[in-house]
């Protein structure tokens, strides 16, 4: 798991799972129907879905510390906060050292971390236990992490058939969608397109414009609803407080 000099800290819940203050935002003008599920809804959905993909990576990681050092004693695991992805190393190496009320190593270049060596009398399992502890306890935020519950779903379906249209119709375009569910995903799940590097979450992506100019394209697109560009703001969703360890027990969210 942990090399005796050098190992790669990465994150748990990153493995295990292949994401909150969130603004009020205009519909274009819209009113939802009482049976739309509302943008709360998809963040509570997100929440659920979250909260049980962290409680199945901190049980697996209970029971791996279980059965590697079956004599480590440490508190029950519990999520402590999301961390930008770029100082999730330094976050983590600080979280270990805290543990360990001890310098745990520095960082390389690459993300390798150069671990200092086990002081004597301390016991082995007492440093990969700190890195699993502290890899579910704090967790890199990326956007990327697979949401798409039913209701997010449905939410994205009426913004696209109901919601988006009427804006683009304030305008005078019309709104083509060739593939409603190919444009469902580009709603949802952050994709690469031509040769961009950074993945994009929006509806654009699956959809196209007619009957307006190219100046006016780029005003709908501005300003009307984008469902993806929506999902995309919400950020890091809450993972709810639950014990999974030696004194806990993984509960239903």
């Amino acid at each position: 798991m942990i090399a005796p000099r050098r190992a790669l800290v990465a994150s748990g819940l990153g493995a295990a799972v292949a994401g909150a203050v969130v603004a009020t935002l205009a519909l274009g003008g819209c009113t939802a129907q009482p049976d739309v599920p509302s943008l709360a809804a998809v963040e509570e959905e997100r929440s659920l879905t979250m909260t049980a993909a962290w409680v199945r990576a901190a049980a697996a990681t209970d029971e791996y510390i279980a059965r590697d050092w079956p004599e480590a004693e440490y508190p029950p695991l519990r999520f402590e906060r999301w961390i930008e992805s770029g100082t999730a190393v330094e976050e983590t190496l600080a979280c270990m050292e805290e543990i360990l009320d001890r310098p745990v190593g520095g960082q390389e270049e690459r993300g390798v971390v150069d671990l200092l060596p086990r002081p004597e009398g301390e016991p082995t399992w007492q440093l990969p236990v700190a890195q699993l502890r502290c890899q579910v306890q704090l967790i890199p935020w990326t956007g990327l992490y697979p949401f798409g519950g039913p209701l997010e779903q449905e939410w994205v379906r009426h913004q696209l058939t109901v919601a988006l249209p009427a804006c683009v119709r304030r305008w005078g375009g019309e709104l083509v969608i060739p593939d409603l569910d190919r444009a469902v995903d580009a709603s949802i799940f952050p994709t690469s397109s031509g040769r961009e590097v950074v993945a994009t979450q929006s509806v654009w992506l699956a959809a196209e414009l007619r009957g307006v100019d190219a100046m006016t394209q780029a005003r709908i697109r501005a300003m009307c609803p984008d469902p993806g560009r929506t999902l995309a703001q919400l950020g890091p969703v809450e993972i709810r407080s639950i014990d999974v360890g030696p004194a806990g027990s993984a509960g239903q969210p």
